[in-house]
């Protein structure tokens, strides 16, 4: 599509991400937004905007300023982008080459990477595809980087959370260590405590709450964070200690002076998606800064706790962990045992919320873990039963069938990137060789045109792939047989459970003539497709 260079409305777009300044790309706001006005001014270009998203990875495309010059251009004011390099639109190459190939285009707007040579006006751009593949390796292998980086810290026992534990505050000589916050810590020691003398998590949280001791976050927006400002408006929420809360507390060695990192890990570098690690792959570090409990303060308090934990009447399987809520006031409902006449126990989901600040949870809930686990799988039985022979069915072996082929895919482009990169080593190797010799050994010269056609097919290869051209065989029989015993279900675990459902919500049971009725309510994980 080719335009009117007097009637463009040109749209700059700046990009610089944390990741970038780290490596010290020379890539700043200032310098970016420099370039492209004396580019614009140079080819008369008239500047509509200058949009900046400064702090955003290329990998989200979910960025303010960008969003806003998508705005823009649906409202046909911009009709001209221009950036620094392609990096600066987006490292996600699949994403990126849509804008530049797909968007752009149906919208009517050029596009021009400055630095990069590309125009969308020009017909010689075959370049871009290879440059945004080569812009999300670099984001995946800066990642690779940034984690290894951030595991030698971690090693050292520095101290690198965004937000120090309750008790604690970063040393201002030093960040990489924690000091002791007096204020703090006197709650901490309290808990610990508390819990020498046998008290459980929600004995101390219901002393601590009687107190009017004022809980982690609040203290935190007492003190100027503004990430727990929101808990200002939550009057009933400042001194009402949670369980949970102090379970963290008497649970976390960094009271007694250890250096705990590695509690979360990144499984996505393109979503940043993260995932909690298990206690036992923590990075610890002892004797990193000063305790607020002694060490055998806080192993006593740990035998305690897992005397607790082996008790029987804790020993309940839930496969519901962290979804079952009260429907009238939002909070988690509790696992406890229940003594039945005969002196058996019984597992049942119990709002506390409700004895804790009955002016918020007016009504009590409650339900049997047996009871609520036959609901929940009769539903979802008959859930399966109606997708089996429904158009689900097919919709999820061809989204099976979308996701092998996509595994596929990757797995063969990560053989070619190793393979690419043994074959530039070898050709890099080889015209050392015949640099030296002057061209005079002919077989050397030979195996330089196989190696450099192999990197050709190589390359090709890798560009069919990127394209969607490749074609893999993937056995239906399999998918199909695959998502029969999925739907085959006849018990829960937590797996299935967390893939199913988000939320399981607990009313007040009601009596009726046909006897007691409990109003339970399930938000489905799929419900939005479709």
């Amino acid at each position: 599509m080719k335009y009117n260079d007097n009637v463009y409305k040109t749209a700059i777009y700046c990009r610089l991400s944390k990741d970038d300044e780290q490596v010290g790309e020379s890539v700043s706001i200032e310098t970016q937004k420099m370039l492209l006005i004396d580019y614009c001014g140079e080819h008369e270009y008239e500047i509509y905007d200058i949009y900046v998203d400064d702090g955003f990875s290329g990998l989200n495309f979910n960025r303010p300023a960008f969003k806003k010059l998508i705005k823009d251009i649906e409202d046909g004011k911009v009709n001209l982008v221009v950036t620094k390099d392609l990096s600066r639109l987006g490292r996600d190459y699949i994403q990126t080459g849509y804008m530049t190939d797909v968007y752009f285009n149906k919208k009517k707007v050029r596009y021009i990477a400055v630095n990069d040579g590309i125009d969308t006006n020009r017909k010689d751009n075959d370049i871009a595809p290879f440059k945004n593949i080569l812009n999300d390796m670099y984001a995946k292998d800066l990642s690779r980087k940034i984690k290894l980086a951030k595991q030698k810290r971690a090693m050292k026992g520095y101290y690198m959370s965004s937000q120090p534990p309750f008790g604690y505050k970063p040393d201002p000589n030093n960040r990489n260590r924690l000091i002791i916050d007096e204020e703090a810590a006197t709650i901490v020691r309290m808990i610990f405590n508390l819990a020498e003398q046998g008290n459980s998590f929600l004995g101390i949280s219901r002393k601590l709450t009687q107190l009017g001791i004022i809980t982690p976050s609040e203290y935190k927006v007492k003190n100027g964070d503004t990430r727990f400002i929101r808990f200002l408006h939550k009057e009933e929420g400042r001194t009402a200690w949670s369980y949970q809360s102090v379970r963290t507390i008497l649970m976390d060695s960094v009271y007694k002076g250890d250096m705990v990192n590695h509690k979360t890990e990144i499984i996505n570098y393109k979503t940043k998606e993260s995932v909690l690690i298990p206690r036992e792959e923590y990075i610890i570090v002892p004797h990193k800064h000063e305790p607020i409990v002694s060490e055998e303060t806080f192993e006593k308090v740990q035998l305690i706790l897992l005397a607790r934990r082996n008790d029987p009447k804790h020993c309940f399987e839930n496969v519901f962990k962290g979804r079952v809520f009260c429907s009238e006031c939002g909070t988690a409902m509790n696992l406890i045992a229940k003594t039945d006449r005969k002196g058996g126990k019984k597992a049942l989901f119990k709002c506390f919320n409700h004895y804790n600040n009955p002016e918020v949870c007016r009504h009590y809930h409650a339900v049997l873990y047996d009871d609520l686990y036959e609901e929940i799988l009769s539903k979802i039985k008959g859930i399966f039963d109606q997708a089996r022979n429904s158009q689900v069915f097919e919709y999820l072996k061809f989204k099976l069938l979308e996701q092998k082929r996509a595994e596929r895919a990757e797995q063969e482009k990560e053989e070619i990137f190793k393979e690419l990169s043994y074959v530039k080593k070898n050709i890099a190797d080889m015209r050392k060789v015949l640099d030296k010799s002057n061209l005079s050994f002919t077989s050397d010269l030979s195996a330089l045109n196989t190696l450099i056609g192999k990197q050709r097919s190589l390359t090709q290869r890798l560009a069919l792939i990127e394209c969607g051209e490749t074609n893999y065989d993937i056995d239906n029989g399999e998918i199909e047989e695959q998502l029969n015993k999925f739907f085959d279900v006849q018990v829960l675990d937590e797996k299935l459970v967390s893939r199913l459902i988000q939320k399981i919500e607990v009313g007040e049971t009601l009596v009726t003539e046909e006897g007691p009725k409990r109003n339970i309510t399930i938000t489905y994980a799929f419900e939005k497709i479709g």
